[in-house]
């Protein structure tokens, strides 16, 4: 994609665009007023209103006010000046006639920056504001004086004032994804947004700048951002002019909070010129934010300083970062985790002495603050200024967390073993067998390391063994036995990031069994571990995930989308990976509430960032799976079956997550009219789940079973009842019964428990079996009602599209056989391929396809496909 064929829509601005439609609307009200920053797109929401009104027959004028025509007399409508007239009244009455006349329809004027309006043009539109001869909308940069003959238009009428925001960082995800026309990597957006501040403009200047320059690229389907940004030439004159021409104690307050920021004011009152300071804050090049006890100060906008730092000599910006470093270490917070990483960070990249202690304990606080890349980098620091092998141990964690496990267990492999205590040799046995399971993918590799050291390692230090033994065999799906080895590992007696992983398996493996109360417990301990631990933040997702895992089996799903929703909130300012976490396990908590679009973008955001080879096995397909899900339930039968294709395709060697791929399968298998092999699926696993002690998961398949419309799950589920903690499995189980017995008043009621406990598809899939259900018992108008709550409830969902909704929607007088045939060839199957989907002989399908169109007075194949055309891909 080149830059000249990007196109960038108005996003973000629907509320704007009411408040200004309403506005030109209204008979008492003469215009509006758009205040905003230079670049926020008050120009654009503008245009795009008067646009709006041009089409449906109003005339319209647009004049731009600039700084070279403020000194000519009528210089914003030069154009519409009549020529010949020397007479000022008549040549401002043919101005006035020439913007307001109207033939087909009110006229319409813009106004663009009107703060440098020259006097004569002011008096014309106050004109027109006075007489009513035009609706009026103006725009003004809220950082410019105003001249007085502007603010004598507002007063001459009533203006809406309505004040543009910057983009907000989902509004600019969104733009971005549309700009692109595909998804963009969740760190490229929040790197552009903490760049731009949302300004629209400059955002659109940087990203079409780094798409032509090839730093900007689309990898796997996804645009990502390598490398970093260079300010194109046409941006830092335009950051320039803004900035204006500095005296030198200016600029050195500029590129000081360039390198540094934010800085206490005190602190830069005595590293610059305190005079310098005050001037700066007067040009408008810095603001001060009050915080506890002082004042933070940063430059007025990121590509400020990003232009300074770009014009800086590096010898200036290595002595600004070590003046910077130097005051940050006589701070009274100089031991705090942020204070001490940033201290760090400066002094890597200064001219000050190595610190290899400052380096150490950095990388421990940049990993606490979820920044792996910053902790890689302070750890190789710290390993170079000769630090002792705990920074080799907290750059291998950040590294193989990074998805980078070769290059972790290069650096474990370098650490000598023979001045190491027994602890220490069994923390590295246990960091090395963990990259190589988890990061590597080698689990036999991986136990062989932890098998060697249970033969060097003292008593004392075998937590570190024992624990990764039940990580093992929690990895390889050998569940009783990683039950048993972690129910006897106490979690306040590990260490920190030792027990913050032993407390994510014991929640799934308690939440996969139904023991919902046991999970939720387990969570919340796992949660105070990982808080109290420098090296453990990032396992807090995966306790999220099994603790979402554990609401939404046991049927406790509001409750599931509001830990998701904090998990991502407190995600949202994290850098890399870890932002990208909160939105995938919010994204599975929005499938498991049936609210499908967002179930579908959060988890296609998050899979742009899990795509690369780092993450593939891992994360990538952990949350591969449920946007498989989300996008078979929403009716792309044609992209999830691409999806499993891909899944298919990734060889991975642990945690085989069976049952929730099954569901993915049933699903894509269901969307393609092959319901009764979806069945089939759900069914299996569900005996699988059974047989590995996974009951709360079993119920799910149970469940999903019947949703698909089979009726043999009922005295199981009732079994289950008294085993499965949470409302789900006596709502299942009443769901099966119903079905079976054909009682479409009891599936009515099962439909309203399901919306109620929040899960809209098993309610939408209930509604709708009550529907074909009263309509087989010739109850057509109590079946056309449920038809109705089951399509209002599928649009609640964003779109869902399920076998059971469709039947109930288009009823067609065929048997179940007979209409999953009939999806199967209008999916564009042939008879053949019908057959060996259905594992029938041609000439049963062939059978089944005559008395279909028998019945549905069809006269050929095609005819009888169109009854149930090709669902979208």
């Amino acid at each position: 994609m080149s830059d000249a064929r990007l196109s960038w829509p108005l996003v973000g601005r629907a509320e704007e665009m009411q408040i200004l439609q309403t506005a030109i609307a209204a008979s008492d009200v003469s215009g509006a007023v758009v205040w905003g920053a230079a670049g926020v797109g008050k120009s654009r929401i503008v245009r795009d209103v008067l646009a709006a009104a041009e089409s449906q027959g109003h005339d319209v004028r647009w004049a731009v006010c600039t700084s070279s025509a403020r000194s000519v007399p009528l210089g914003a409508f030069s154009t519409w000046a009549p020529t010949g007239v020397t007479d000022t009244t008549a040549l401002l009455q043919g101005v006035i006639e020439s913007l307001t006349v109207a033939p087909s329809g009110t006229a319409m004027l813009g106004v663009d920056d009107v703060h440098l309006i020259d006097d004569l043009s002011a008096f014309v539109v106050n004109q027109i504001v006075q007489r009513g001869l035009a609706k009026v909308i103006l725009t003004v940069r809220d950082d410019q004086a105003i001249p007085d003959a502007a603010h004598e238009i507002w007063r001459a009428g009533r203006f809406e004032r309505l004040d543009l925001q910057t983009l907000s960082l989902d509004e600019t995800s969104e733009l971005m994804s549309a700009a692109l026309a595909g998804p963009v990597d969740t760190d490229a957006v929040q790197r552009l947004w903490k760049l731009t501040r949302g300004n629209a403009l400059y955002l659109r200047n940087i990203v079409e700048h780094e798409i032509a320059d090839g730093r900007i690229v689309q990898r796997g389907g996804a645009w990502r951002w390598i490398g970093d940004p260079i300010i194109a030439p046409s941006l830092t004159e335009l950051i320039e002019s803004r900035i204006g021409s500095l005296p030198g104690p200016v600029s050195d307050v500029l590129d000081v909070l360039a390198v540094g920021e934010p800085i206490e004011l005190a602190a830069l009152m005595r590293i610059t010129d305190p005079v310098a300071v005050e001037q700066a804050d007067t040009r408008g090049l810095i603001t001060l934010d009050p915080v506890d006890g002082g004042t933070q100060v940063r430059v007025a906008h990121p590509l400020y300083g990003e232009v300074r730092r770009r014009r800086a000599v590096p010898t200036r910006l290595r002595r600004l970062r070590g003046l910077v470093a130097a005051e940050l270490a006589g701070s009274e917070d100089r031991d705090d985790i942020a204070a001490l990483v940033r201290r760090a960070a400066l002094s890597v990249e200064s001219d000050l002495a190595p610190d290899a202690d400052l380096f150490a304990r950095a990388a421990h606080g940049a990993v606490w603050l979820a920044d792996l890349v910053l902790a890689d980098r302070l750890g190789r620091a710290a390993i170079r200024a000769g630090a002792g092998p705990d920074s080799s141990f907290i750059r291998a964690h950040a590294l193989s967390w990074l998805g980078r496990g070769e290059e972790a267990d290069a650096v474990l492999a370098k650490v000598a073993t023979t001045d190491l205590t027994d602890v220490d040799r069994a923390r590295l046995a246990f960091l090395r067998a963990s990259n190589m399971l988890w990061g590597l993918g080698e689990p036999a590799r991986a136990r062989q390391i932890i098998d060697d050291a249970t033969c060097s390692v003292s008593a004392p230090a075998r937590d570190y063994v024992d624990a990764f033994l039940a990580v093992y065999w929690f990895a390889t799906d050998q569940l009783d036995a990683a039950r048993r080895a972690a129910e006897n590992l106490a979690l306040d007696d590990l260490p920190a990031v030792v027990g913050a992983e032993i407390a994510w398996v014991r929640t799934v493996i308690a939440a996969d069994a139904g023991r919902t109360a046991e999970a939720l417990a387990v969570a919340d301990a796992g949660y105070a571990v990982a808080a109290r631990s420098l090296d453990a933040p990032h396992m807090m997702f995966n306790i999220a995930d099994a603790h979402v895992s554990a609401l939404l089996l046991a049927g406790q799903i509001i409750e599931a989308v509001e830990v998701a929703d904090r998990v991502r909130r407190q995600a949202a300012e994290l850098p890399g990976v870890a932002q990208s976490l909160g939105g995938a396990v919010a994204g599975r908590a929005a499938l498991g509430a049936g609210r499908i679009d967002a179930a579908c973008f959060l988890l296609d955001q998050a899979g742009v960032s899990f795509s690369d080879s780092g993450h593939l096995t891992g994360w990538g397909y952990r949350y591969l799976i449920p946007r498989i899900t989300a996008l078979a339930m929403r009716g792309s039968a044609g992209e999830a079956a691409d999806g499993l294709d891909v899944l298919a395709g990734l060889k991975r060697p642990f945690r085989s997550l069976d049952y929730e791929r099954s569901l993915a399968h049933a699903w894509v298998a269901a969307g393609q009219g092959a319901v009764s092999e979806a069945i089939s699926v759900v069914l299996a696993a569900a005996e699988r789940a059974r047989a590995t002690g996974q009951f709360a998961a079993e119920v799910f398949c149970l469940q999903t079973a019947t949703q698909f419309g089979d009726r043999s799950g009922g005295s199981r589920l009732r079994e289950l009842e008294a085993i499965v903690e949470g409302p789900r499995v006596g709502v299942a189980a009443r769901f099966a019964a119903a079905l079976r017995e054909g009682d479409g008043a009891e599936l009515v009621s099962v439909s309203e428990d399901f919306e109620r406990i929040g899960d809209l598809v098993a309610a939408v899939d209930s509604s709708a079996q009550a529907a074909l259900t009263f309509r087989r018992q010739d109850l057509r108008g109590t079946a056309l009602g449920c038809a109705a709550r089951a399509s209002a409830l599928a649009e609640q969902c964003g779109g869902a599209d399920t076998p059971a909704l469709r039947q109930a929607a288009e009823p067609l007088p065929l048997t179940d056989r007979e209409s999953e045939i009939v999806m199967l060839i209008g999916e564009g199957l042939s008879n053949r391929a019908v057959a060996e989907r259905l594992a029938l002989s041609v000439r049963t399908v062939e059978s089944h396809i005559y008395r279909a169109m028998l019945k549905t007075g069809t006269s050929s194949r095609d005819e009888l496909a169109a009854l149930r055309p090709r669902r979208r891909t």
